[in-house]
């Protein structure tokens, strides 16, 4: 389709000499090409939630979902358990933080200095299936304060305030301790083979009695505040002040490094790390492939406002899904590429975000409510035909079994604490994006002020 500009009696003006009336008229023309360019350009549409639920009275600690989103599952001193059409399962004494298996069936949560274990409700079950039991309960001498989850639910890797580190055989509830070491981050890997601790001077590997069974010297430049693990455990990726950074949790040699332009503050990844999503403090998201090469990144905070960074991401397992928190309330949602395909556009702080591994279910939180999306729902699209990359073999596996789960940074005093040296490196030049509301608001300011000066002409 064809589009054609008229300003009327243009030629008629010319003939005339009417300079005056022929600037308004020309800058009339102009406007009118500015607002169509602004009607034609591609908006990622503004969506609403398929279901809200509202804490009101106590905040929202934990989010979690099953690897096919049909069990949705937050804490607000209670633990909470959805169907993904948002109906409320059951609410369970205790919770603050919450991990879950991928399959839904078992899930952990923390309160103060003691751990629960819950064999989950079964969604579109028989009415005794739909309720959660709790397995046991262990009382350790200090708050929790982190908890990771095998695939299979056998193993569950808890840490105090304190870094001693407690390793649960949850079939007996029984711990396994360790008090000498103060990792920053404890991890088990999503096969419950290898579990994982880092320090800003060390890597360690425990076995599920505790011990340490090798120890890797490792130099950081900040404390690092996030630690993601591949599917056996291989290899750890890591927040490095402006940094994401890749090491081989055998050896503790360095696969990669890549820089971003601010403060990391969340990191997600694919069960194979074959794609990496980092989000910055200034509003930035970047992407990494298998081999620490930036893919793309978005903009998400191009007029550099204030408390509008990234605090909170998540991806579906093949990498055609991204989710984004931010600061100032807003919900984002990504392609492989990195183009925005929907937005949120909320007004409180988002704290949590987790996507189902099928890509299907995106759930957020802030400090008193849950969002929800369903990617079959709206403009959303659904993971399966979104264009990704081609995955390796371990990805694909992985894809099967293994869920998502949100990770956040907090920034310690807003500011990293140091920034790393600059390495020499080869890099292709990553694709970048903005938010479209900045290039339509550019243009339509353009038109009104060419306005105003034709006017005092």
């Amino acid at each position: 389709m064809g589009w054609k500009i008229h300003i009327p009696k243009l030629h008629s003006l010319l003939a005339s000499g009417n300079v005056a009336a022929m600037k308004r008229s020309c800058a009339l023309g102009i406007l009118v090409v500015l607002t169509a360019t602004c009607i034609l350009v591609p908006l990622a549409q503004a969506r609403a939630p398929d279901w809200q639920y509202s804490s009101p009275d106590s905040v929202i600690g934990g989010l979690a979902v099953s690897s096919t989103g049909d069990l949705i599952a937050a804490t607000n001193d209670k633990v909470l358990f959805f169907t993904h059409t948002g109906s409320l399962l059951g609410k369970e004494p205790f919770g603050s933080t919450l991990v879950i298996t991928p399959d839904g069936k078992y899930s952990a949560s923390e309160f103060f200095s003691t751990v629960y274990f819950y064999k989950n409700p079964l969604p579109g079950g028989t009415p005794d299936q739909q309720k959660a039991t709790k397995a046991w309960e262990y009382e350790s001498r200090q708050k929790t304060r982190s908890l990771s989850i095998s695939n299979d639910g056998n193993t569950l890797v808890t840490q105090t305030l304190e870094k001693d580190v407690l390793i649960f055989d949850t079939r007996t509830g029984t711990a396994k301790q360790n008090t000498d070491e103060v990792d920053s981050v404890v991890k088990i890997s999503a096969d419950g083979r290898r579990i994982i601790g880092i320090s800003p001077v060390a890597l360690h590997s425990y076995s599920i009695y505790g011990d340490i069974t090798h120890t890797s010297d490792l130099t950081t430049f900040s404390v690092p505040q996030t630690m993601l693990l591949n599917s056996d455990g291989t290899s750890a990726v890591f927040n490095d002040g402006q940094a994401v950074r890749c090491v081989n949790t055998t050896n503790g040699n360095e696969h990669w490094i890549g820089r971003v332009s601010g403060y990391v503050t969340s990191l997600s990844m694919t069960p194979a790390a074959s794609t990496v999503i980092a989000g910055t403090e200034t509003g930035n998201i970047a992407a990494f492939n298998a081999k620490g090469i930036s893919s793309w990144t978005y903009a998400a905070n191009p007029e550099n406002r204030q408390a509008s960074g990234i605090t909170s991401s998540a991806v579906s397992d093949n990498g055609g899904l991204i989710a984004a928190g931010t600061a100032d309330g807003r919900i984002l949602f990504l392609n492989a590429k990195g183009e925005l395909t929907d937005s949120y556009m909320g007004k409180e702080y988002i704290r949590h975000v987790a996507v189902s591994a099928d890509g299907s279910t995106i759930v957020a939180t802030s400090d008193h409510t849950i969002y929800a999306f369903t990617s079959g729902s709206s403009s959303l699209p659904m993971v399966g035909t979104s264009t990704s990359p081609t995955l390796p073999a371990a990805d694909v596996q992985s894809s099967r079994n293994m869920g998502r789960t949100q990770v956040s940074v907090s920034i310690p005093g807003g500011t990293p604490s140091a920034t790393i040296p600059e390495i020499p490196a080869t890099y292709s030049i990553p694709a970048t994006t903005q938010s479209p509301g900045f290039c339509i608001i550019s243009l339509l300011g353009t038109g009104v002020a060419m306005l105003l000066i034709v006017r005092k002409r």
